[in-house]
């Protein structure tokens, strides 16, 4: 019985290919990559490669320019899942119908150095969303990243309470978009979404997307309406086609 992640029947046929024999020679790159934002997470890096998580493993892959993978590229990701313990036997496949709970909220996270802002994703009448601060248990609001120099880029320093806080006001979420400050090494979305990935799986394997924004500058209807624009994008890219 397979006791490894959870993953859905697209990524399913996805992972299925890149273990198949003889080695596929047509497999997308998109498809690839959305995979592996479900096993772990895809970061693009300031040097044009990409930095592939999944639990505690890591691989730094040339991004390929074309659509489709070679079978060179197909046999190393083949052999970096199978270090890190993803094969076909070890995976669940989830029916499209459970892989979330349809009664539980969309969550948006906010995060930057310093704090994180959760908030639900709320339906009105007529369709209509708007943000709401979720934190029930008045955690996140007095828990700061403590932080007295400059952070010249850099990350701040762990603190296993702060995402184990994020995590708990994320659990009720049915999906969730990360948005965040900075770029590459300093990017606050991408690394809140790699500790839960792998601190936290439960929450991690929600999370749709992650994107550095400037939050300083984004108002809640600006980051709602960026929350809602990936939702509906992830929702069209899972239609069959």
């Amino acid at each position: 019985m397979a006791t490894g992640p959870r993953i859905l029947h697209r990524d399913r046929r996805t992972l299925d290919a890149l273990f198949q024999h003889p080695v596929s020679g047509n497999l997308s790159s998109s498809d690839v990559w959305h995979l592996f934002e479900r096993l772990g997470a895809v970061r693009q890096e300031p040097n044009g490669k990409l930095l592939l998580t999944v639990s505690e493993h890591r691989l730094v892959f040339h991004e390929p320019h074309r659509k489709e993978l070679t079978p060179e590229e197909v046999t190393q990701l083949r052999k970096f899942l199978e270090t890190a313990g993803v094969t076909p036997a070890t995976v669940d496949t989830l029916a499209d119908d459970d892989a979330v709970d349809s009664a539980a909220p969309d969550m948006l996270v906010a995060v930057d150095h310093h704090q994180a802002r959760v908030f639900t994703i709320d339906a009105a009448g007529g369709g209509a969303r708007t943000l709401r601060p979720y934190d029930p248990h008045h955690f996140l609001h007095h828990l700061t990243h403590r932080q007295e120099r400059e952070l010249r880029g850099q990350r701040e320093p762990e603190d296993p309470g702060y995402y184990a806080g994020i995590a708990a006001a994320l659990a009720p979420a049915r999906r969730i978009i990360v948005l965040g400050h900075g770029t590459g090494h300093s990017n606050a979305a991408a690394h809140l979404e790699e500790v839960l990935r792998a601190k936290h799986p439960e929450i991690g394997t929600r999370i749709l997307a992650t994107r550095a924004v400037d939050l300083s500058a984004a108002t809640e209807p600006q980051l709602l309406a960026q929350a809602l624009q990936l939702l509906d994008s992830e929702h069209r890219t899972a239609r069959p086609g």
